[in-house]
């Protein structure tokens, strides 16, 4: 198993193809110690060819298995960048909204990573903008505490990402932005609406945070009153 897994993942068409048939079949059956299998070995891998030689032989029905961390391999292409197996996975039916272990599903991973044509690819086939981790943390609180502001636009221009989410802390994305200092982040969000005078669980707001961080309150004060534009500093 670990050896055709290897495979996979480097991308070996030609060593998948010299097993026998009953073998390969014997193997997409199998999991690893992990509870992998081989598509998610293919997934992580990224061969278009090598995935679509998988699915021929009816690994296909493979498509949603999760692994003991709850990783579908749709968990693995997006975290990996592979575009053109997210799509065939998808295809296939491939759960978007899956959630790990960690309660994070397809598009968490693709925001924190900045991956702009899978967040769009993702949201397109149907993926929750505002799925929740075991934090309670959204897609665009990721993209917040990553500093991911191409991230940030993706969720909140072209998917409607709610600013007022909050994670179990009860942060906004606007304050996770702001505890870090990330000036424009901040400015971005409070420019699309977000309340700057929210609470979390701490009696603290995205005004408060950013008081922490230099001039970052006075310049969130200066946007709010229409004294700056963003677009000057963004």
């Amino acid at each position: 198993m670990e050896s055709a897994a290897d495979a996979c993942r480097q991308g070996n068409l030609q060593r998948i193809k010299s097993l026998p048939d009953s073998e390969l079949q014997r193997l997409l059956s199998k999991t690893d110690e992990d509870g992998r299998t081989l598509l998610h070995a293919a997934a992580s891998g990224g061969n278009k060819d090598l995935f679509q030689f998988l699915i021929s032989k009816g690994a296909g029905s493979n498509v949603n298995l999760a692994d003991e961390e709850e990783w579908t391999p749709l968990h693995s292409a997006v975290s990996a960048g592979h575009t053109e197996i997210v799509q065939l996975l998808i295809a296939l039916k491939a759960d978007v909204n899956a959630a790990n272990s960690s309660g994070q599903t397809p598009l968490h991973y693709a925001v924190s990573k900045g991956r702009i044509p899978l967040i769009q690819i993702l949201l397109q086939a149907g993926a929750k903008v505002n799925a929740r981790d075991a934090t309670g943390s959204t897609p665009l609180h990721r993209a917040c505490s990553a500093g991911r502001l191409d991230s940030a636009r993706a969720l909140v221009e072209g998917g409607k990402a709610r600013l007022e989410a909050k994670d179990a802390s009860g942060a906004t994305p606007m304050g996770v932005a702001a505890s870090c200092g990330d000036q424009t982040m901040t400015l971005y969000l409070l420019s699309k609406g977000a309340d700057p005078e929210v609470e979390d669980k701490e009696g603290e707001t995205p005004l408060s945070m950013a008081a922490k961080h230099g001039k970052l309150r006075d310049l969130m004060v200066q946007v709010a009153t229409g004294q700056m534009d963003v677009d000057e500093i963004l």
